[in-house]
């Protein structure tokens, strides 16, 4: 075998033709000989051998030396503690998978599930739009950036800010805070399973935005929301009533039967205990929305008023039979979509409106006095952001139920099923009828205590 010398080091040519490098290192010169430390590899040529000699030199001249198989161990625990890294960061989930688990939770109720997953796929993790409505355009995603590729312990405040950020809150206030609410608690998720310490979610500008527009909206006055009934269908009139007088929900209204109705005692009731739910494209009726909180069902007394209505709804419009409905689709006799109930309302809503209007432009004719404050901020009320929802009549309803009982929150709590006083006194207004009536009180008030004997 071929050897080849240089000042420091031995490179040698094995019989395969390839080359091995090997150098003395340790002990004292003439007294004691080094320990001979061989390259762990063979090398092509002879000049790589030599350029490993020159770099295990180096090493030793700064002071970094370690035996060769020293330090191939160490290179190999490292690359064992990097892949277990690797796995360990491979395993935790990202906030598409860990979000999409979150859902599965079996205390969900199937509309709210629907309506998390359009949150979780359009705004958290913006992926296109499949159809075109106010704020969203068919095949182009709502949100300028999403989070679903980043893992669960990789979120930032920061990732959440600047998603925040590029949310159509102009146009989408109250989905945009649905979607906000929901990552937050996708990540309380991940804190209660140690995944992280504390919650990244958290931008002051987000807390800030309405959750919900029918927290917004204002009662009608009682003349506004018959008005609003006789412009409904005739088979639906009923309903509006119902919602705007006894505060029930719309998928409440649509899933009243039969045998919900108790007229023949000395006290009318109506007894609510399912609601129509909507989920993966079917319309079923189902326990109400509390039920999983202990409210499965609430009895209310029917006001005087309402009664003959009732009667005339059960007589003229009602399918026959005890679980009969009240309202249903001619088409195939089943529950009435929220879509096409809300159609419905916010036509009659305009309808009011416009005759409204009509009506001013009329007197105006008339007179020459101008249509009122209180008419203009009528229309608007109705007709404005996009028109009036039916929740608005549950606002009405409570509203109402709240003045009359004189503040009494535990009584608009058991009429509107909520599960506790905090809920109930979300859904009280003051408009500014109610407000000019109390300050005209006031007024009153100061003045007999002012005037003079």
């Amino acid at each position: 075998m071929a050897e080849g010398r240089r000042p420091w080091g031995k490179v040698r040519q094995l019989s395969s033709g390839r080359y091995q490098a090997s150098y003395l290192h340790g002990g004292i010169h003439g007294v004691q000989e080094g320990t001979r430390y061989v390259a762990l590899q063979t090398f092509d040529t002879k000049g790589d051998a030599w350029g490993w000699l020159d770099r295990e030199r180096r090493l030793i001249d700064r002071g970094d030396w370690t035996p060769p198989v020293d330090r191939f161990r160490a290179a190999a625990e490292e690359r064992q503690r990097k892949e277990a890294v690797r796995q360990a960061a491979a395993a935790v989930p990202t906030i598409a998978a860990y979000g999409s688990q979150y859902l599965e939770r079996g205390e969900l109720a199937a509309t709210s599930r629907d309506r998390y997953r359009q949150l979780l796929k359009f705004y958290i993790l913006a992926e296109p739009a499949t159809i075109t409505r106010r704020g969203m355009v068919k095949g182009r995603p709502v949100a300028k950036r999403g989070l679903g590729d980043v893992r669960v312990t990789e979120l930032t405040r920061a990732d959440v800010r600047l998603w925040w950020q590029g949310l159509p809150v102009g146009t989408r206030e109250s989905s945009c805070r649905q979607a906000y609410d929901l990552l937050r608690a996708i990540m309380n998720a991940a804190v209660e399973a140690e995944l992280i310490e504390v919650n990244p979610v958290q931008v002051k500008a987000a807390t800030q935005a309405q959750a919900s527009r029918e927290r917004d909206l204002d009662p009608l006055p009682i003349e506004v929301l018959y008005a609003v009934a006789e412009q409904m269908p005739e088979p639906w009139r009923l309903g509006v009533l119902l919602g705007g007088v006894l505060g029930l929900r719309s998928g409440e209204v649509r899933a009243l039967q039969r045998r919900d109705f108790s007229l023949n005692g000395d006290i009318p009731t109506i007894k609510v205990h399912q609601s129509v739910k909507e989920a993966e494209g079917k319309v079923e009726i189902g326990p109400l929305k509390t039920a999983r909180k202990g409210i499965a069902s609430r009895t209310l007394p029917i006001p005087a008023a309402l009664v003959e209505d009732v009667k005339t709804q059960l007589r003229e419009h009602t399918q026959l039979g005890r679980t009969a409905l009240l309202f249903w689709r001619t088409r195939d006799g089943g529950p009435v979509k929220s879509s096409d109930w809300l159609r419905a309302f916010k036509k009659a809503c305009k309808d009011v409106a416009d005759q409204m209007e009509e009506d001013a432009a009329v007197h105006l004719a008339q007179t020459g006095e101008p249509e009122g404050d209180a008419s203009q901020r009528i229309r608007e009320l109705l007709t404005g952001r996009g028109g009036y929802v039916f929740h608005g009549t549950r606002v009405t309803g409570l509203t109402w139920a709240y003045r009359l009982s004189g503040g009494n929150l535990r009584a608009v709590q058991a009429i509107a099923g909520h599960t506790s006083p905090k809920m109930a006194l979300r859904y009280q207004r003051a408009e500014m009828d109610y407000l000019t009536t109390v300050a005209g009180n006031v007024s009153a008030m100061i003045e007999a205590s002012t005037r003079q004997p």
